[in-house]
């Protein structure tokens, strides 16, 4: 549904985004991670045709974004999201609905269902924007990209400024956009929303895909296990946790030692767990990876 080819973006002799080849097909949430200053924003503004790129093409089920008829496929939702401080949610999301030429009772249905849903206090609908709290605002903002029931959610931390339950409210909604058979790219820094919600990870470094495909993909191809010794007695490294003593191990001989101290203290191994790498871990390994290759003799830089 969207598909970038070759996509590169300059700024004179800087290269902010350097060939990225990525797909976000119907009825899948991608999403792309990476540090600051990877390209991610630039990346997702070139795929919704916001910024022209340099090199490389980006379509939306083969037509290129930077098509008007294009851009109305995707609902775009910027980190930064601007909006009208002076105009009430209702306002803001009537003046929207009319540039996409959605009829006036249907907006008005659509918008107060969007409000409800993104649970927006009923009375927060007729105040000025730019008196409400950051999260109410992001909320307004959020239903602006969905208002015109996009085929393509376009996101860049969607999340920025809500509560968790607000977090989790959103996570159902786009887990229910992706059962409609849409297409959903999102950039997120809270990895653990990424790991819980994607169906699909693609990882920048300095402007280059670095690794890509499902978390159980990047785990078997960047991540380390970690595992988790529960002991009754004390033992090198471990921690009290009550009357529990616990240490966390990236080797197995480093376990094994362990559990023979425990049992040396005629103590006894309550547990032990294996952790699967969370996407930090994999996006450290591969961006460290990313460093070494690019720096001469191999040596991470």
């Amino acid at each position: 549904m969207l598909v970038a080819a070759g996509l590169g973006k300059r700024y004179g002799a800087v290269v902010a985004v350097d060939s990225i080849d990525l797909e976000v097909p119907a009825g899948r949430i991608v999403g792309l991670v990476g540090n600051n200053g990877a390209g991610k924003t630039t990346t997702l503004k070139m795929l919704c045709g916001v910024l022209e790129p340099t090199s490389g093409s980006a379509t939306v089920a083969g037509r290129p974004t930077l098509e008007a008829e294009a851009r109305r496929a995707i609902g775009f939702l910027p980190e930064d999201s601007p909006l009208y401080d002076d105009q009430t949610p209702l306002q803001y999301l009537a003046f929207f609905a009319r540039l996409y030429g959605i009829p006036r009772r249907q907006a008005k249905d659509r918008i107060a269902r969007l409000l409800a849903d993104l649970r927006l206090d009923e009375p927060f609908w007729k105040r000025p924007i730019g008196q409400l709290s950051k999260g109410s605002a992001r909320k307004v903002a959020i239903a602006r990209a969905l208002l015109h029931d996009p085929k393509v959610l376009v996101l860049d931390e969607p999340a920025s400024g809500l509560d968790p339950a607000t977090r989790r409210e959103l996570d159902q909604a786009l887990a229910g956009l992706r059962a409609q058979g849409k297409a959903v790219l999102l950039s997120a820094h809270n990895l653990k929303q990424v790991e819980e919600l994607c169906d699909d990870i693609v990882l920048l470094h300095a402007g280059r895909v670095v690794a890509a495909g499902t978390l159980a993909e990047l785990r078997e191809a960047l991540g380390e296990p970690r595992y988790r010794l529960h002991a009754s007695q004390p033992f090198p490294g471990s921690t009290a946790r009550g009357s529990i003593h616990v240490a966390e191990f990236t080797r197995l001989a480093d376990v094994e030692a362990a559990m023979a101290a425990v049992r040396k203290a005629r103590g006894q191994v309550l547990d032990m767990e294996s952790l699967p790498p969370s996407l930090d871990e994999i996006l450290r390994n591969a961006t460290s990876a990313a460093r070494a290759a690019a720096t001469p003799g191999g040596a991470p830089a």
